[in-house]
């Protein structure tokens, strides 16, 4: 399929997104503002500081930026470059064995994504690139502050809207953007689709500004990534994506209840021995080459009908 913008290259369609983005974004919020206006006393800044702005206002402009930068940006660019919203995007009806092999992968992975944050979180930048390490530090504490302000909740409304919009928007919404719109513009700029899935991969771990954890999102970039390449459909990624950001609502409110002495944002692999990673590792990169060869006698099958 092609839409009216489908005829301009790669390069051509990542310029063409990110004006897309920039326009969506900036008009959204806009309007985000002005139907926030009437509350802002109320509700735009802390009690405790009133030149930090409200966890509930920061919760509502969360939501509005996953339809601004990620959702809305995509369906216009799956319509205007490959014909149709949804369909350009590379969304169909999943296979449901496929679903459920996305979601294994992402949580029997776990212990190595843990071992990769451990391993992140203790490197260090040569002295000379000290100023940007600090920014890094400081970025890396106001990301997990702000996502802790979220979560730090036992009201019951606050919980579910948690799950949307830290597990459910984010696995939509990033997961359209990037594996929906970017990965396959990168495949047809670079005309390499390994290289396209790395890129994508690195865009979409350094976007959220946490250095100190790159690697463990940059592992789930890629697992998503190939996913999306070999299973040719948009809701794999997606469940992976949303099964890995629900583990996470589990975990912290775990320890937020039974441990609350530990922070459940910092990486740590305390509970886990060498030989369960080394299992982990195992265990997903069989559970890789089952999505492959399902995903492959899928294709064949497709193929075969036709």
């Amino acid at each position: 399929m092609k839409g009216i913008w489908g005829n301009i290259g790669g390069f051509g369609k990542l310029l063409f997104l990110m004006l897309i983005i920039f326009v969506s974004f900036t008009v959204l919020s806009l309007i985000a503002f002005l139907v926030a206006w009437p509350f802002m006393d109320n509700f735009s800044f802390s009690e405790k500081d009133p030149f930090t702005m409200s966890v509930d206002m920061l919760r509502y402009f969360q939501i509005f930026q996953s339809f601004s930068v990620f959702i809305v940006p995509s369906l216009l660019a799956g319509l205007l470059f490959w014909g149709h919203q949804t369909r350009g995007l590379g969304i169909h009806p999943p296979r449901t064995k496929l679903i459920v092999i996305s979601m294994l992968i992402i949580v029997l992975s776990q212990p190595l994504v843990s071992f990769l944050g451990v391993w992140n979180s203790n490197m260090e930048l040569p002295q000379i690139f000290d100023g940007m390490e600090q920014w890094m530090s400081r970025s890396e504490e106001s990301a997990k502050d702000i996502i802790y302000r979220f979560l730090d909740t036992d009201h019951t409304g606050l919980l579910f809207l948690n799950l949307l919009m830290i597990a459910v928007l984010p696995a939509l919404g990033e997961e359209m953007l990037f594996r929906g719109a970017l990965q396959p513009i990168f495949r047809e700029w670079l005309r390499n689709k390994h290289l396209a899935v790395i890129l994508t991969a690195i865009l979409f771990s350094a976007i959220h500004l946490q250095f100190f954890t790159f690697l463990p999102r940059f592992f789930l970039g890629l697992a998503l990534g190939y996913m999306m390449l070999w299973g040719r459909n948009l809701w794999y990624p997606i469940a992976g994506h949303f099964a890995n950001n629900f583990l996470s609502l589990v975990v912290f409110y775990y320890y937020r209840h039974t441990r609350p002495e530990i922070n459940p944002l910092e990486p740590g692999t305390d509970d886990l021995s060498f030989a369960w990673i080394l299992l982990a590792t195992a265990l997903t990169g069989f559970l890789f080459w089952r999505f492959y060869v399902v995903a492959a006698q899928k294709k064949k099958e497709t193929l075969n009908t036709h």
